[in-house]
């Protein structure tokens, strides 16, 4: 008797776990650097932290659908309307939910590789073909490359900037390719999850590039990055209109941010301050991680996100097997080559020299 649980196409599906890094109290193993997630070193801001344990006595209820407060308030910083704000549980559920959304049996889904896995994870359990397009040398998506591989089939066209692994950004003449060049019966799918990182350094303004745009899209950000609210998990998308908000509404789940996220995220809009202020210090430390990395013998990739690519003068899997070895986590690639590189997150300046010293 055949089974008929799971379906064929999940049994098909290959298994994309995230880093397991078992806790055992309430907060991260403090012995373990862990500079392979891309979290943010800093904490959030005092008023966000405050407004989520205020927000906690009011846990025997469940919280705004809607987000309307903080809708309103992404709309106000981006010249959004706020009916074209969505949320999900980190960005995560939205590339999720995009993918889903966008995507038959049968259907192409263009990407660059490498790239954020979680987007290919969705367009797979949807039952489309994967079109992988490498990235250019410097590490940015190759929209010229993708655009060539574009064909009747392709329901779905994904930029990541600035794109996560490799931390390059897309420029601007690129995104307006893509805006004007993916067809109108493909969604757009960008991936900003680093956007706040890319506009302090001089990032095109996705948003502006795509009022050239006729057919749908979607920009998806998060705060776990600048924000500094990994833990909470809040995400959210900015789409082009009804097309992409109707069948959005209709995926998402009930109440899928919680009460004291929401608040911690209303707060941080709130505290642009200390946003900066998490851009400044992270970038003055990836600098310094980035030179003492290359008085190492490592080649640095230029980045505009939290983390940097960095090349070991030899294979760059047993540097990172042995770091691992003495508690600092960091995050092998398979790119460009065979050597490989490793995506280190730019943590506290106590968890560089810790790396450093070890190297």
């Amino acid at each position: 008797m055949t089974n008929s649980f799971p379906t064929k196409r999940m049994r098909d599906l290959p298994l994309l776990s995230p880093p397991a890094i078992p806790e055992t109290g309430t907060g991260p193993d403090p012995s373990i650097a862990r500079m392979n997630l891309n979290e943010s070193a800093m904490k959030p801001s005092p008023k966000a932290l405050a407004a989520a344990v205020e927000a906690l006595q009011f846990s025997n209820r469940y919280p705004d659908h809607g987000c309307t407060n903080l809708a309103g308030k992404i709309a106000n910083l981006n010249k959004s309307a706020p009916e074209d704000i969505i949320f999900g549980n980190g960005s995560s559920e939205l590339l999720m939910t995009l993918a889903m959304a966008s995507l038959d049996e049968g259907d192409e889904a263009i990407f660059p590789d490498p790239t954020f896995p979680t987007g290919l994870k969705a367009s797979r359990i949807a039952g489309a073909a994967l079109v992988k397009v490498p990235v250019a040398s410097d590490g940015a998506n190759d929209v010229p490359a993708m655009l060539a591989a574009v064909n009747e089939k392709t329901k779905l066209f994904y930029i990541c900037t600035p794109n996560n692994p490799t931390g390059s950004l897309t420029s601007a003449e690129a995104l307006m390719r893509a805006a004007t060049e993916v067809p109108d019966t493909c969604l757009l799918m960008i991936d900003e999850a680093y956007y706040e990182f890319g506009a302090h350094e001089g990032a095109p303004d996705v948003l502006s590039i795509l009022k050239a745009r006729k057919g749908p899209w979607a920009v998806t950000r998060s705060f776990s990055k600048a924000y500094c609210l990994a833990g909470m998990r809040v995400g959210y998308a900015i789409v082009s209109g009804a097309e992409v908000r109707e069948p959005l509404n209709t995926l998402r789940g009930n109440f899928n941010i919680n009460r004291a996220a929401m608040a911690a995220a209303e707060a941080s809009i709130d505290d642009q301050d200390h946003m900066h202020e998490v851009l400044s210090e992270t970038i003055r430390e990836r600098k310094r991680l980035s030179d003492l990395l290359t008085d190492k013998g490592f080649t640095v990739l230029p980045s505009f996100a939290n983390f940097i690519v960095a090349r070991p003068p030899a294979a760059a899997a047993p540097v990172q097997k042995q770091l691992a070895k003495s508690g600092v986590l960091t995050q092998y690639m398979p790119w460009p080559d065979e050597q490989g590189s490793l995506r280190i997150t730019v943590g506290s300046a106590e968890e560089t020299d810790r790396l450093v010293s070890l190297l």
